[in-house]
């Protein structure tokens, strides 16, 4: 007879442990997270379709390709439409690149340095937990929401952002959006993740691990921001007039000159009015050079950089539990 309700109560019993309590602790930043990823998704879903739209019936994929036309001169609705659908593309990849930032500063300040400010992390700690444990499974639940959130949201900006020809969005070329397309956000995501851990750990105060982590994810991004284009070998052309910096979808980052023993003179000092000719005479060069990435670098490098984002991220998190084991009572 006690047979049908015991197991029927065990039917109903809810999920239990640590990570479990974590969700149900932080479960309205879930839910608002993703309401507001799936808003994000939902209307760049509804904007790739309105472009779509747009330069198809205008028959722009031609003359916007990169050895077509220059259609921000020849088609007069190329301002309303950079105005409108450009702008909105732009500040779609803002929120796409400032996403594991803003998962850096959460993980930092609410989910772990709130509790080891008020000290409601030792009880977990008297109950057989270990700090080590108590932190993988805090950082269980950012890492997996958003290694989640940021590749969703980055495949469908990705997705929206590539139906649109270069030509047509000038200063939205590859290289511009390198930081908001491809696996670059999802990488960053477990880069923020390990840093707002450490800052954490280390700072144990909310709003200072916040600032802290704020501050950290953006220069260690920064700084291989600077080393993205020695990523991967460049290629290099020569010339005896100076090379344009703009002109097709190629990423255009270094020019000078080569002199006769093949030293290079990064950007020199022509002067004003100086012909490029006469430059070369004043250097004593023989040639111009120009580095650049074609467009066929863009997943190369892509895949490199995020490897060394997530590589960055595992790092600080092992450092975070390394330090956190240091506070068991």
């Amino acid at each position: 007879m006690t047979a049908a309700p015991a197991v029927a109560a065990a039917g109903r019993r809810r999920p239990g442990g640590l990570a479990w309590l974590v969700l149900r602790q932080h479960r309205g930043t879930v839910l608002t997270a993703s309401a507001v990823l799936l808003v994000a998704v939902a209307q760049l879903v509804f904007l790739r379709l309105a472009m779509v739209s747009v330069i198809d019936g205008m028959d722009l994929r031609q003359a916007c390709a990169p050895t077509g036309l220059d259609c921000v001169r020849s088609w007069s609705g190329a301002d309303r439409f950079i105005a409108g659908y450009g702008d909105a593309l732009h500040y779609n990849g803002l929120l796409v690149e400032i996403l594991p930032a803003l998962i850096a500063a959460f993980t930092a300040g609410p989910l772990i340095a709130r509790e080891l400010e008020s000290g409601t992390c030792k009880l977990a700690w008297t109950q057989s937990v270990t700090p080590l444990r108590w932190l993988a499974a805090k950082l269980a639940l950012p890492l997996t929401a958003s290694l989640a959130g940021a590749g969703l949201l980055s495949a469908v900006y990705t997705w929206t952002w590539s139906v649109v020809p270069p030509a047509l969005l000038p200063g939205r070329q590859w290289y511009q959006s390198f930081d908001m397309i491809g696996v670059v956000p999802v990488a960053g995501a477990v880069l923020g993740t390990g840093v707002g851990a450490l800052a954490g750990v280390l700072v144990r105060r909310t709003l200072p691990a916040m600032a802290v982590a704020l501050a950290g994810y953006p220069t260690l991004t920064g700084a291989l921001a600077r080393m993205r284009p020695y990523l991967l070998g460049a290629d290099t052309a020569t010339s005896a007039g100076m090379p344009a910096l703009t002109g097709d979808d190629s990423w255009r980052f270094e020019r000078g000159m080569t002199g006769n023993g093949g030293a290079r003179i990064p950007e020199p000092d022509c002067g004003v009015g100086v012909s490029p000719e006469k430059c070369l005479a004043q250097h004593h060069a023989d040639q111009w050079y120009l580095d650049y990435h074609p467009a066929s670098h863009l997943w190369p490098l892509q895949w490199i950089e995020g490897g060394l984002l997530a590589a960055l991220g595992v790092l600080a998190g092992w450092a975070a539990l390394r330090l956190v084991r240091r506070l068991q009572p």
